[in-house]
């Protein structure tokens, strides 16, 4: 019996964007090429132009593949979830391929919107639904009332994260998830009062 192994796509798809993670970790966002892609996946820029219209449809890739699409947890208690959520942000944000992407791919997403809307759906829409997830869980557990601003509650997470992602003032680290829970917190507290 012979055995099959993964088909060909399969296996230059992997190479692809195996060999953009390490140029981007190694040589930054801009100094990375399709050129140099195909050439360290062992490939042709056609194979590579074939798969992923750009540089930043590879990472989006990338980074789908490494950090999958639907972080959500669900702990048991509010507090517990919104802790799960800046766990996975943190490793996130704290990545060395995001760290060296990121900036670049905000920046071509703000020059391309149909890109930006690829790069919000396939990071931003899963993180916030995740959320929202474990908002609607503890007003069906009675934690807190309905009424609260998903969007703002998902800001007050996010956006300390990524602050420090894009211009490091400090580490994105445990205490900064706790003080970005205990804020999202203190906002749906005093929703209630």
């Amino acid at each position: 019996m012979v055995k099959q192994g993964r088909p060909r796509a399969e296996v230059l798809d992997t190479a692809i964007l195996d060999a953009a993670t390490e140029l981007v970790i190694a040589d930054g966002y801009v100094s990375t090429s399709i050129d140099a892609i195909a050439r360290r996946a062992g490939t042709t820029r056609q194979a590579v132009y074939r798969r992923h219209p750009s540089l930043p449809h590879i990472l989006i890739a990338a980074l789908s593949r490494r950090f999958g699409l639907d972080p959500a947890a669900d702990t048991g208690s509010l507090r517990g979830d919104l802790v799960a959520v800046q766990h996975n942000q943190i490793e996130f944000f704290a990545d060395p391929l995001v760290m060296r992407s990121l900036p670049g791919l905000l920046d071509e997403a703000a020059r391309d919107a149909e890109l930006g809307s690829q790069l919000f759906a396939a990071f931003v829409t899963p993180r916030r639904r995740s959320t929202a997830r474990a908002l609607e869980r503890a007003v069906q557990r009675g934690d807190i009332p309905d009424g609260y601003d998903t969007e703002w509650i998902c800001d007050l997470l996010t956006g300390p994260l990524l602050m420090r992602a894009l211009m490091p003032t400090g580490p994105i680290d445990e205490n900064l998830a706790q003080l970005t829970v205990n804020a999202a917190l203190d906002v749906l507290t005093a929703t209630s009062d």
